[in-house]
């Protein structure tokens, strides 16, 4: 199985609640802080009923690149629980099973490991968290390019 094929249900599992946004495939021209600005926009426009006046979110890719890290395997799996599991606003309020998140999230960054060992394609888990992964954090990775 295409390692495309079999990530993109996991992810879209862990981001199937309206407070969680993802987006993954093949690695392409558009730089990761791009991909996370385009989500930023998306969820600004869904939001933007409930945007407190005055408020304002990252401007642009280079704002997120900016605040983007790399991170290990382990912070990245964490990182992927906590935002499937959590709300980001209510945290005793969780979006789904905290086991199943954690499960899922482990088989993507497995699945991210096997392609990168079968390949010279270079990939990246990022965050814009300092120290310790918490609910409330984000990341993202790239994927290996589609043949």
């Amino acid at each position: 199985m295409e390692i495309l094929e079999e990530i993109a249900p996991l992810l879209g599992s862990l981001a199937s609640s309206s407070h969680v946004y993802a987006k993954w495939g093949a690695v392409s021209e558009v730089t990761i802080a791009e991909q996370v600005f385009d989500l930023v926009r998306v969820a600004q426009a869904d939001w933007a009923h409930q945007a407190v006046a005055g408020a304002v979110g990252p401007a642009s890719a280079r704002e997120i690149e900016a605040a983007l890290e790399p991170v290990e395997a382990a912070g990245a799996i964490a990182l992927m629980t906590n935002l499937s599991a959590f709300d980001l606003v209510y945290s005793r309020h969780h979006l789904r099973d905290r086991d199943h998140a954690e499960r899922v999230a482990t088989r993507v960054a497995k699945l991210l490991a096997q392609a990168r060992a079968g390949s010279r394609t270079r990939r990246t888990w990022a965050t814009a968290v300092r120290g310790r992964p918490s609910p409330g954090t984000a990341s993202m990775s790239s994927l290996p390019e589609a043949p």
